[in-house]
């Protein structure tokens, strides 16, 4: 059974193919258009759906159902709106996280800024669900009030904005107040959330009496979060009028410090919650607030949770899978057998988000000759350029297909020596573009990460942050945050294949098994997808190298001959 998953809200929009039981291609709108997050995308003329069918090699025809968010505009399923069915928003999001999941049972968190609304009651912020088997059912929801719209109303469909007892809108809220916007249109607009994490450890308490004002812990793990008409927002928008230059920075880093601190409050309150109801150890995470990886942390070390799965594209991308998953398992009504008595052909748990489609050889050499750099065939490139880092090289790294969701996770990504302090201010001022304050990642070997952080669990999506052991910090400065945490990626050869051998190579040379690891894009632009846009990034780039699957390019003829001698 082949099913296609539309995903997405004014934002973000995105389509996923599942075929049997398990995912087959995926990719997100922005990476064709070339517009971060897909802003607004409501045209006829949509470009992932048809990626993921051209990629596969089938026609529309031979979809047996098409699986929409009921969020979504008409105009985003149009031409086949006769054989679509819409779900709820965080029912999709929750189907995201639980049927790809290796657990046969367990809990669902889910949690964003808005959803579907629910007439009488109010726009969907927090669920918390069961999962057993292929059923899904709420026992818990918080719903937001007092919200408002972009005007976007039409049959079936609901937009919702900004909203009191949402935690979404108010971390949202923040990171527009410190200057976080990366859109705004009108009354709508669109924050870099990511952008408040990763400031919050640079804050202190300042402001965290005044934030708790607001908020409200309930029974059955919800709560309410005061916001509008004189609640937390009046207070969040003018906190830094009048402030400039390290004032301003210092009091938008402990603005950054309470949302953060009261969004882990309220998580960790319908965390535990849901735990005491269930009795339940696993947890599946999704919506746009479970890319708070910090946040993601806490809950693994501060509750009895002992395990998590949280989908790797947790914002409203990953709805595509979710609903993908919903066609297959609910209206085809196939199960999800697991365990070791499951017969072959069952579906299997996901185990990697490399979605997007292979490029040829063919298709790589037509964009290397068109780009006119200098460039040579491998034998062996992970271990060329695992013996790159050590000398302090800046590397592009390009293979297989691209990752699905808002993290490079070693197929499109960015590799320096986590070892070099400086490594951290020359990639975010001379290649990334970005504010001084933002950490990057470590890739690690899985079975080397207990040495290194303090994580009992594989962490693949790079979507839990763990701390940096004590003894390690001075040997991974590079990946080492203020707080002495890491956004952790772990990596296994089975889902990480030639990324898996660089990181093993360079563990060899160094004895640190850790590669710092980045998303290969420019400030505010998607990540790259195709050869011809690496090669576009690279030109111009203070990278040293470019690997495109087994082909080296240099700046120069002079640079490729050294690296290469001997190599080819």
């Amino acid at each position: 059974m082949l099913t296609l998953g539309l995903g997405g809200s004014n934002h973000d929009f995105s389509a996923c193919l599942v075929e049997n039981g398990e995912i087959v291609v995926g990719i997100e709108e922005e990476r064709l258009t070339r517009r971060k997050y897909a802003v607004n995308v409501n045209s006829l003329a949509n470009e992932c759906w048809r990626y993921c069918l051209t990629t596969r090699g089938v026609r529309l025809a031979e979809v047996e159902a098409v699986v929409a968010d009921d969020t979504l505009l008409p105009s985003c399923y149009f031409p086949f709106r006769s054989k679509t069915t819409l779900i709820r928003h965080h029912m999709a999001h929750a189907t995201s996280a639980f049927y790809p999941s290796p657990f046969p049972e367990a809990a669902i968190l889910v949690v964003d800024g808005a959803g579907s609304l629910f007439e009488g009651q109010g726009v969907e912020t927090l669920t918390m669900s069961v999962g057993n088997g292929t059923e899904i059912t709420e026992i818990s929801k918080v719903y937001g009030t007092n919200w408002s719209t972009d005007g976007l109303r039409e049959t079936r469909v609901y937009q919702a904005g900004d909203s009191d007892h949402s935690l979404g809108f108010m971390y949202k809220a923040v990171s527009r107040a410190i200057g976080f916007t990366l859109y705004e249109e009108g009354p709508w607009y669109l924050t870099e959330d990511g952008k408040t994490m990763g400031l919050a450890p640079y804050g202190g308490d300042r402001y965290r009496t005044e934030f708790h004002r607001y908020l409200d812990l309930l029974p059955e793990g919800r709560f309410a979060l005061h916001l509008k008409d004189g609640g937390l927002l009046h207070f969040v928008e003018h906190a830094l009028d009048g402030l400039e230059g390290d004032e301003r920075f210092a009091r938008g880093a402990d603005l950054a410090w309470a949302a953060q601190d009261l969004l882990e409050t309220a998580v960790l309150h319908a965390a535990e919650w849901l735990h005491r109801e269930t009795g339940l150890t696993r947890l599946c995470l999704a919506g746009g607030v479970v890319l708070n990886s910090v946040a993601n942390g806490k809950i693994l070390r501060n509750t009895p949770f002992t395990d998590i799965y949280a989908q790797p594209a947790a914002g409203d991308n990953g709805c595509a899978v979710g609903c993908a998953y919903y066609g297959y398992h609910v209206l085809g009504e196939r199960p999800r057998p697991r365990g070791p008595k499951a017969p072959k052909s069952a579906p299997r748990p996901q185990t990697h988000t490399y979605l997007g489609r292979s490029y040829s050889t063919e298709e790589i050499q037509a964009a290397l000759d068109a780009s006119g750099l200098p460039h040579r065939r491998v034998e062996h490139p992970a271990r060329l350029a695992a013996e790159l880092l050590p000398q302090g090289a800046l590397i592009g790294w390009f293979t297989g297909g691209s990752e699905f969701g808002p993290r490079a996770l070693g197929h499109r990504s960015i590799l320096a020596d986590p070892r070099r302090a400086e490594m951290k201010d020359i990639l975010n001022a001379k290649v990334k573009h970005r504010e001084a304050f933002r950490p990057f990642a470590p890739a690690v070997l899985a079975h080397r990460a207990a040495e290194y952080f303090d994580l009992d669990i594989e962490s693949p999506y790079m979507l839990i942050v763990a701390p940096v052991r004590e003894d390690k910090r001075k040997e991974v400065p590079a990946i080492t945050h203020v707080d002495g945490t890491a956004r952790v990626q772990t990596l296994t050869p089975e889902a990480n294949g030639p990324f898996y051998d660089l990181v093993e190579r360079f563990g060899e040379l160094t004895s640190v098994p850790v590669v710092l690891n980045t998303s290969f894009n420019d400030r505010g632009e998607p990540i790259v997808e195709t050869p011809e846009q690496a090669l576009a990034f690279f030109g111009p780039s203070q990278l040293d190298y470019l690997f495109l699957e087994d082909f080296v390019v240099a700046h120069s003829a002079t640079d490729l001959d050294t690296v290469t001698e001997g190599a080819a």
